[in-house]
């Protein structure tokens, strides 16, 4: 570790502590009873290079010497001339310095004497848990006019005490009334940088402790990274203005919902006919979903009055912002984080909610073939008034293809494709919408996948549709019925029946098998026909999985036309070029 990553750190920690207007830093650790001994300096010195040992101990002279034993009289010779102060010195150098050298997973010891490096030892006041239990009162007294942060090491069995002693005492102090300007840490050796997020949500329901009143801080850190320290630190001085933004956030949008529902209440009897029962009808719309559309209005606008009334959202922001600017940011270690998970389900609509809910077919809805070795997925890029199903149960026009975009996950970006962002199961994966694999299907095939709780496309002659179905996709069943009942009777006339003669009946085998299942059969999506208990049921390969977002899904779409209305040259002879080989996907 050289030493700008150290003073970067101890910058970063300072600032933190200004920003969270900390006058006092409170440690308590059973190792900071321990006096440092000169066989404690000797030893670290010893697993010291050269180079390193002269800069921390100038005193020992440019020659180290090599033999461990010539080396340790050396030490002693050293420090028998040093007075008192500059042995405490010398010994805290010596130790910071053998402690991010040796990568040794416990050294309480030498990890309060990096704390003290990197806290202003103006502001740092050490104590042992006896030292702790003589001065608490008066500290925590103090700290309503000094504001103070107390860091607590968990495990206080070295001089007797308690192996949860840290843990104990910061979630006695928080669950007192007067509390809640304390800021407290537990800095221990329990917890790695990995298993932290977990350690910390473990703690805090075992101790009944809010997450957002206390925080985790690995030991490692000191050692291994400081930065890291200076940013859990950052995450303790985030934490008390982020909850009142969390707090006030939420009574902002409790108290917009309150006015949005009273403003839809307040929308006359005749507005509510034309846009909630008359409009939706003409569009094929839900009614419930007009309401809602009202009211995500509503809400809106008052959220935004409330937010920016008396700007004290703007002052915790303000606070917070000036916090997270610090840079306290390291390439040895990224906190976990759920970001990518939720901006994956701002984008993406489960198949769960959309299939369950018989919800339209709509542009940026995905399919994937199921039922086969391939489970290729697949982007609708229809215009959306397009694919409108009206309240008679057509399209006008009623539409004879829509276009399927293939979606693949590929490391390096096909030609004329688009990335969909946060698509699949990890952030490695890179999905992209391939225009130039796009397959154009029977709409109708896509529908019937609104018609199944599972997505899956598929008919039960002579059915219904389900009840909880929208009243235009009822009109759609009946119109899709109607359609697959023709193809049906065609295949009919040339499936064997059972009057037929022998010679007839291996002639229409014959034409079935050449045909091989042409009626069904779609370009993309293959289907069949089943009979069970004089049920018949057409089936289709092809399942709804999910939904892009509306936002994305026009951009997507964009894109497409775009790469469809790209100009076409004639191949420029003028220049002499290598050519790369063209691979199988056109690239």
């Amino acid at each position: 570790m050289n030493d700008e990553a150290i003073s970067q750190a101890r910058t970063a920690v300072e600032n933190i502590l200004t920003a969270l207007g900390v006058a006092r830093v409170v440690y308590v650790d059973d190792a900071n009873g321990d006096a440092v001994t000169l066989e404690d300096v000797i030893a670290a010195a010893a697993g010291l290079d050269a180079k390193l040992l002269a800069e921390v101990m100038p005193e020992l002279g440019e020659f180290i010497p090599e033999d461990p034993d010539v080396l340790r009289q050396k030490v002693r010779d050293v420090w028998a001339r040093l007075d008192e102060a500059s042995q405490k010195e010398r010994a805290h150098a010596v130790l910071i310095a053998s402690r991010r050298h040796d990568g040794s997973d416990t050294d309480d010891v030498a990890d309060a004497s990096i704390l003290s490096d990197l806290v202003p030892r103006a502001k740092l006041i050490s104590l042992s848990p006896p030292q702790w239990e003589e001065q608490k009162t008066k500290l925590l007294g103090e700290s309503k006019d000094q504001r103070t942060l107390f860091l607590f090491d968990r495990d206080f069995s070295e001089t007797g005490g308690d192996a949860e002693g840290g843990i104990k005492i910061i979630a006695s102090l928080l669950a007192s009334n007067d509390t809640e300007s304390l800021i407290c840490g537990l800095l221990t050796h329990t917890v790695t940088p990995e298993t932290q997020p977990q350690q910390w949500e473990e703690l805090s329901r075992t101790y009944n402790i809010p997450r957002d009143r206390f925080v985790v801080i690995p030991k490692l850190h000191l050692s291994k990274s400081p930065i890291l320290f200076a940013q859990t630190l950052k995450f303790v001085a985030l934490s008390p203005d982020f909850t009142d933004l969390k707090r006030k956030t939420k009574e902002i949008i409790a108290a917009a919902a309150a006015v949005a529902a009273d403003r839809v209440e307040e929308v006359s009897i005749y507005d509510l006919d034309h846009i909630v029962f008359q409009v939706s009808a003409d569009e094929g719309l839900w009614e419930p979903d007009m309401l809602f559309r009202l009211h995500a209005l509503f809400h809106r606008l008052e959220s935004r009055r409330l937010a920016h009334e008396g700007g004290v959202l703007e002052q915790i922001a303000g606070r917070l912002r000036a916090v997270s600017g610090i840079p306290t940011s390291s390439d040895l270690f990224t906190p976990p984080s759920s970001a990518w998970t939720l901006q994956r389900e701002e984008m993406y609509e489960s198949d769960g909610h959309i299939n369950k809910n018989h919800l339209p077919i709509e542009i940026g809805d995905i399919f994937e073939r199921v039922g086969a070795e391939s489970t290729k997925r697949y982007v609708l890029l229809a215009q959306p008034c397009d694919l409108m199903v009206r309240n008679d149960g057509k399209r006008h026009p009623e539409l004879q293809r829509v276009p399927l975009a293939e979606v693949a996950c590929t490391d390096k970006a096909p030609y004329h494709s688009e990335e969909m962002p946060y698509f699949g199961t990890s952030p490695k994966e890179k999905w992209h919408a391939k225009f130039k694999l796009v397959y154009f299907v029977r709409p109708y095939i896509l529908d019937l996948c609104v018609l199944n709780q599972d997505g899956i496309a598929r008919l039960v002659l002579g059915s219904s549709a389900p009840s909880n179905v929208r009243p235009a996709w009822k009109e759609r069943h009946k119109v899709i019925s109607s359609l697959v009942n023709k193809i049906v009777r065609k295949a009919d006339q040339v499936a064997p029946a059972a009057e037929d003669t022998g010679a007839v009946k291996q002639a229409k085998q014959k034409i079935v098998q050449d045909l091989g299942g042409v009626f069904f059969n779609d370009d993309l999506f293959k289907g069949s026909i089943a009979e069970a208990d004089g049920i018949r049921t057409v089936t289709y390969d092809c399942k709804r999985i999910g939904r892009l977002s509306r936002a994305r899904a026009i951009g997507l779409l964009m894109s497409y036309t775009a790469s469809l209305s790209r100009p076409a040259y004639d191949r420029d002879f003028g220049t002499i070029e290598q050519c790369e080989e063209v691979t199988n996907d056109g690239q």
